[in-house]
């Protein structure tokens, strides 16, 4: 048994490769999809979408990626700010998967360095945001602020990097907070459990895998202020956390405990009457 257990190693090495080999092929296909479709209907806001979608629905089956989502129906709210928790370097094929189409996004600065990623964003309308230059990423986050006002959603990642399974959740800086209470949009939080069992942190090869999402009913900001954002900040982050600490990945609700077992009938005597 050992012998055949070890047999099938390199075979599913070679199916991670050819997975991962894939998935990152749909980039450039769906950029032509989307210049093509631009092209007959010269109309870029469809030429972006017919770019997601083609990201999200072949970008996952590419990767051998199901979808289990809790609160799909909120996906569809606009304008509103998506809020995810970054887990993972498949986190972007994911946003694409679960919006699909009418929204942009927020990115760190390095990834425009990126040979694949980089012009792929950037044909997107990604946003790149400089984290160690606090005047530069507001500057760049004008331009998400006036996609809210177009009716469109933002996806942003508040950690505003990864964090790997030993961290639940990590500080929230407040730039996607501000874009929110400036355009008045509600945010939506999406919790992402298990990104990584597709692509762990400082992996290269995509496995196959389920991922659950729970998708968290939105959060009015109109009635928010400078003074009290900390607080709503941290009520927010407390979503996440409990939600993760939960490990339910549909509703944050514990099994009930099981039912307590009848009492035990004791035996009959045989004979004695």
């Amino acid at each position: 048994m050992a012998k055949s257990s070890d047999s099938t190693r390199p075979t599913r090495a070679w199916i991670c490769v050819s997975r991962t080999c894939a998935a990152l092929a749909v980039i450039p296909i769906g950029l032509l999809a989307g210049l093509a479709s631009g092209l007959v209907h010269r109309d870029r806001r469809r030429a972006l979408d017919r770019t997601f979608e083609v990201w999200g629905d072949w970008g996952t089956r590419a990767a051998g990626i199901r979808l289990d989502v809790r609160g799909r129906e909120r996906l569809s709210l606009r304008p509103a700010v998506f809020l995810i928790n970054h887990r993972s370097g498949i986190d972007p094929i994911l946003v694409c998967a679960l919006l699909r189409r009418r929204f942009t996004a927020v990115a760190k600065s390095e990834i425009r360095r990126n040979p694949l990623l980089g012009p792929a964003f950037a044909f997107a309308g990604v946003a790149f945001v400089d984290r160690a230059d606090h005047a530069q990423a507001l500057r760049a986050l004008e331009p998400a602020t006036d996609a809210l006002g177009d009716g469109l959603a933002l996806a942003i990642a508040p950690e505003g990097t990864r964090r790997d399974r030993t961290e639940v959740v990590g500080a929230f800086k407040k730039g996607a907070f501000r874009v929110a209470m400036a355009a008045r949009a509600p945010i939506v939080p999406i919790v992402i459990h298990n990104a990584d069992d597709v692509l762990p942190r400082g992996g290269w090869l995509m496995r196959p895998a389920c991922v659950r999402v729970d998708v968290l009913e939105p959060i009015p900001t109109t009635h928010w202020t400078l003074e009290a954002l900390d607080g709503e900040i941290a009520g927010v982050r407390e979503r996440y956390r409990a939600r993760l600490e939960s490990g339910s990945g549909g509703g944050g609700q514990k099994p009930p405990p099981p039912a307590p077992s009848p009492p035990a009938v004791p035996p009959r005597r045989s004979g004695g009457r």
